[in-house]
């Protein structure tokens, strides 16, 4: 076993004694030589310890080369393009950078696809959850960053709204569009709009955040009360909308959450509203569904006058008897909706 880590230990200890440019690192360092000794000596981690050390829980770092990478994948993907893009292609698609999922990916490709507009973007609902340093988790940041789009991007808590100003104010794409003068501090790309948005105002706080009628893409994540905001909007019209739904009742119920109180974290509740609740819903309003998540949790609508011809449809029930889990779950994992739901 010591052999094993030896060269690891000694590498470690080389950059102990070598100049070192951010202000921690030094303090992770040695933090993970703690860790390697605590193996050496055989003892158990706890599974905050191990979590420290495996940066694949951990949104703390983001590779330099991550837009590259991925404008190659753009440029593979339109050589590559078929007539009508399918569900399965753009799930195959996914990958993550900032988004708590697999929604970048589908994003990226279904944007190539269908091509953009203005390349804005507005989210409701962000914040940098599974980050220690402060790096946004939602799925605005990657087109951001990486695809030089703009947007309005609005959360609740201040603490979230100054996390992320203070990501987007030194990131190498977005730096440029934030600056301090005489002690005030100017952010115009992305906007961070410290907001408790609801029914009752989401279109007074659109129409004065943004002057997109038909922005590429709007987001909405706010754990409950979703449905009720998208139901009451009428200031924009974008041409992508992702929801979030709760997808433990499958394709049997069209139900709604109405009270946001009752949102459960106790069985991992993923959405106020069922998948047929939003088909009627976005339906009736022009939306074609095109995608569900890999995971279950968010629905892709397209407006269906750009659709048409470029993307195939989605139905709830094919959404769920095509995906590879959720399509063998056992009836113990499915759930009835209790009184807090109501039918739609």
């Amino acid at each position: 076993m010591f052999k094993f880590f030896s060269p690891f230990k000694t590498w470690l200890e080389a950059l102990l004694n070598a100049p070192l440019v951010l202000a921690d690192s030094q303090q992770r360092i040695e933090e993970a030589l703690r860790h390697l000794e605590a193996m050496l000596a055989q003892k158990f981690l706890t599974p905050a310890e191990m979590a420290a050390l495996n940066p694949h829980f951990h949104r703390n770092f983001l590779p330099n080369d991550d837009s590259a990478v991925q404008k190659n994948l753009v440029a593979t993907w339109r050589l590559r393009a078929p007539g009508v893009l399918s569900h399965s292609e753009l799930v195959e698609s996914a990958f993550r950078v900032f988004s708590q999922n697999d929604e970048d990916g589908i994003l990226l490709r279904l944007f190539t696809h269908i091509g953009h507009t203005n390349r804005y973007v507005i989210e409701i609902g962000s914040n940098c959850s599974g980050s220690d340093v402060g790096i946004p988790e939602n799925l605005s940041a990657n087109l951001i960053v990486n695809h030089g789009w703009h947007g309005s991007v609005f959360e609740m808590d201040p603490t979230e709204c100054d996390r992320m100003r203070f990501f987007f104010a030194r990131d190498h794409a977005t730096r440029h569009f934030h600056w301090a003068r005489d002690g005030e501090n100017t952010y115009f790309s992305p906007l961070i709009i410290q907001q408790a948005v609801s029914p009752e105002n989401i279109n007074q706080v659109l129409i004065k955040a943004n002057n997109e009628p038909e922005p590429d893409l709007m987001v909405i994540d706010i754990d409950g009360g979703d449905y009720a905001v998208i139901q009451n909007l009428e200031a924009v019209k974008p041409r992508v909308l992702v929801v979030e739904f709760e997808k433990r009742f499958r394709e049997r119920y069209s139900v709604v959450q109405i009270d946001r109180a009752n949102f459960s974290q106790r069985w991992q509740q993923s959405g106020s509203a069922s998948l047929p609740a939003w088909e009627k819903l976005l339906g009736a309003r022009g939306y074609t569904l095109c995608a569900v998540g890999s995971c279950g949790f968010n629905a892709f609508f397209v407006r269906s006058d750009v659709a048409v011809g470029k993307l195939s449809s989605l139905t709830a029930v094919d959404a769920f008897n095509s995906h590879p889990i959720f399509s063998r779950l056992s009836e113990d994992f499915w759930l009835t909706p209790d009184e807090t739901w109501q039918a739609v």
